[in-house]
């Protein structure tokens, strides 16, 4: 009797997580076997690749008699390009042409460019919307709402690009060594991209008028208003690195994995920056509160045709979290890279 196989992909838990905004899709898959029909014995093991990464493969027994077969195929996110090993090789690679022609690359990233486009047209709808509303009811229409956009929107591209979908946290997981650099650099431009094309959707919707009225649902600072600029920025920097701390110990640690599993992650991570929106939202007249996503306050000013003076509060401030969590990232990670021994060292363990 001739032996049927069924391929299917048998995931396991990569060492780290490759650099998504929330547990994602693992980006390896190991053991590779075989076990023909009516085979009991230990299956032979022999190795496979798909992309840059070690894929795994089981070959299963089809039921020759069933109606209908399933094929699964692997996630593009399972192909992406690993986290370079150092700087040095990062910044090798980002000057090679290799990185910069890599299909799948780029097919991540036009994921994440049509991503950013309905999530900044909402986001800033939702902003439009609640101007109308008693400023009692905000913070907590803010909670709901933006836990529900951006828990949605993780779910809907995880397994295909991370869901980065903002720019921060693109850069954030490349300067900690969990995001290979030409992919972050691919992401980010497709990301801002996908923002201006959302906001001038938005603005398009309104009407100038209105749109100008509303500052078209984006992040805004009355000048003439009490806040600050000083105050502005130390509400962005603080904000943004509570969302980032708790994003990446949310979604980027591999022990919190065994506690709640891939599907409660992008909850966790809604949830954190519906928490800060929320609180941030009636500190002061005048003012939206954290944005935490300068990519979208980019596409919701240019959807009306402009940038503001202080536009710059929606970004240094951002990017200086960024790099106080990678210094905080490099010297105390949420994993162990365990070091693998010498020949040396086994030969003397052996002796």
């Amino acid at each position: 009797m001739q032996s049927t196989y069924n391929v299917i992909l048998v995931p396991t838990a990569p060492d780290i997580f490759p650099g998504s905004y929330a547990i994602a899709a693992p980006s390896s898959y190991r053991h590779l076997h075989n076990q023909p029909i009516g085979q009991t014995s230990s299956p032979e093991s022999f190795p496979a690749s798909l992309g840059p990464t070690p894929i795994a493969l089981q070959l299963q027994p089809v039921d020759t008699n069933a109606q209908s077969e399933t094929t699964l195929g692997a996630p593009i996110g399972a192909m992406l390009p690993a986290p370079a090993e150092s700087w040095k090789v990062a910044l090798k690679d980002v000057f090679t042409l290799k990185c910069w022609t890599n299909p799948i690359l780029w097919k991540a990233g036009l994921i994440e460019f049509t991503a950013s486009i309905p999530f900044v047209y909402l986001t800033g709808a939702l902003g439009v919307t609640l101007s109308t509303y008693p400023p009692h009811v905000v913070g907590p229409c803010l909670f709901f709402a933006n836990t529900a956009v951006v828990s949605l929107f993780i779910y809907a591209v995880s397994t295909a690009t991370g869901a980065h979908i903002n720019p921060l946290i693109s850069f954030a997981t490349a300067v900690t060594g969990l995001c290979h650099p030409v992919r972050s650099i691919i992401y980010i431009g497709c990301q801002l991209a996908g923002s201006i094309i959302g906001g001038s959707f938005l603005r398009g919707g309104l009407g100038y008028e209105r749109a100008m009225a509303v500052h078209n649902g984006g992040c805004w600072r009355d000048p003439n208003g009490p806040v600050s600029v000083g105050q502005a920025v130390c509400i962005e920097f603080i904000s943004t690195f509570c969302m980032l701390f708790v994003a990446f110990g949310v979604g980027l640690d591999p022990r919190q994995k065994e506690l709640y599993g891939a599907s409660f992650g992008p909850l966790l991570v809604g949830m954190t920056v519906g928490v800060i929106t929320s609180f941030t939202s009636a500190l002061q007249p005048g003012y939206t509160g954290a944005s935490m996503f300068p990519g979208r306050c980019l596409g919701l000013q240019l959807g009306l045709g402009f940038l503001d003076r202080y536009h710059w509060i929606w970004w240094v401030p951002d990017v200086a979290a960024v790099l106080i969590l990678a210094v905080v990232y490099h010297f105390a990670p949420p994993y162990t890279r365990q070091r693998r021994p010498s020949n040396t060292e086994k030969a003397n363990k052996i002796v």
